[in-house]
């Protein structure tokens, strides 16, 4: 087999997205390749063929299709196609295979090299018993957003990449009263946490190599005495069920090294913003009773700029109404209005909804 016919591409890689002139027939030889269109993901691994339909159609690609881990596949062109189609009757009959089940076909129909991924011990055993497993994927258009970066861990020096998001390509389309940023076509909530894949450290990306010299010591103790059983490391791109699990291997890692309670409340205020878009009514709520408890322990033991008191009375209102606590919501908005200082927005969003609460109850 020639060598420029077999190609291979890191994790993460894009090889085309719906419109792409199609240039290229893959077949996989190591690796896992997901494509995607909508809600519907396969993921193929060694002997699935991915963009062949529009190749032989010399048409555009319907579905995209990324490298969940570094991949090999053997590449035909039209420059090398008749070659390697004479000097490899198998891959030849695969092709043929496969696309006498696809003929005629809109729909993103793989046949051979399906995987049937199953979830790791890490993944089962991080969150709660009884807790769903979500299999969706996060698009694969996020990763237009997304950037790669090498992370030395500070627990235990294991060098991985994490996933950065390019902050000047992110379109804020709104602010909500809860204060969370709702940007166009992305979601910053399912790439907050980095997880070492050896010591399962996982921490909030942006504080991840700045903790203090006192919790690492308490941090590599911790893990000294009580290794991880397994490894931990997101596909590419990431499941619901990973995200979530990197949120609860964080609060592990939270109680190892001493986190503070604006972290602890910050952590379980992501993970309501997550349940409630699964629409996990009954896991948003006890994540809200968390997020509240942490909330209200911050407020009343540490300290903070006007505008920054503002914001938690905010949070802690919104809070309060998710769980039917209307007199501690209006007190709390109350507070964010009669603040000496501050930030007027703060104010204006607090007065807003102290208006809807009187509105409701004169309703």
């Amino acid at each position: 087999m020639a060598v420029n016919q077999v190609q291979s591409y890191p994790r993460g890689t894009i090889l085309f997205a719906p419109g792409d002139v199609a240039s290229a027939v893959h077949v996989v030889l190591e690796g896992t390749i997901v494509a995607s269109r909508g809600d519907k993901q396969v993921t193929l691994g060694p002997g699935g063929i991915i963009g062949d339909i529009a190749f032989f159609t010399e048409g555009t690609h319907r579905y995209h299709a990324i490298c969940s881990t570094d991949v090999t596949t053997l590449t035909l062109t039209k420059d090398n196609g008749s070659q390697v189609l004479a000097s490899q009757p198998r891959i030849a009959f695969s092709l043929l295979y496969e696309l006498a089940h696809k003929v005629n076909l809109d729909e993103m129909v793989f046949i051979q090299g399906i995987e049937k991924k199953s979830e790791s011990p890490v993944d089962r055993g991080a969150l709660p018993p009884g807790h769903p497993i979500f299999h969706e994927r996060v698009s694969t258009e996020y990763g237009e957003f997304l950037f790669s970066t090498d992370v030395e861990c500070p627990i235990c020096q294991t060098c991985f990449t994490g996933a950065r998001t390019r902050t000047s390509r992110l379109q804020l389309e709104e602010q909500r009263t809860d204060l969370r940023m709702i940007y166009r076509n992305f979601e910053p909530n399912f790439f907050y946490i980095w997880v070492c894949p050896k010591c399962l450290f996982a921490y909030p990306e942006r504080q991840y190599n700045r903790l203090s010299h006192t919790a690492i010591i308490k941090g590599k103790k911790a893990w000294q005495e009580n290794p991880p059983a397994g490894s931990f490391a997101f596909d590419v791109p990431r499941t619901i069920h990973q995200v979530i699990t990197s949120y609860y291997l964080a609060m592990a890692s939270f109680e190892r090294v001493g986190a503070s309670l604006e972290q602890w409340a910050n952590l379980w205020l992501r993970l309501v913003w997550i349940y409630e878009d699964l629409g996990q009514g009954e896991l948003a709520l006890q994540a809200t009773e968390k997020a509240q408890h942490y909330f209200s322990e911050a407020m009343a033991t540490t300290s903070r700029s006007s505008s920054g008191d503002q914001a938690l009375y905010l949070i802690l209102g919104e809070l309060a109404l998710r769980l039917g606590q209307n007199g501690d919501a209006f007190k709390n908005f109350r507070a964010a209005t009669t603040m000496i200082g501050g930030d007027p927005r703060y104010k204006r969003m607090a007065s807003d909804r102290i208006q809807d609460l009187r509105d409701q109850r004169e309703g």
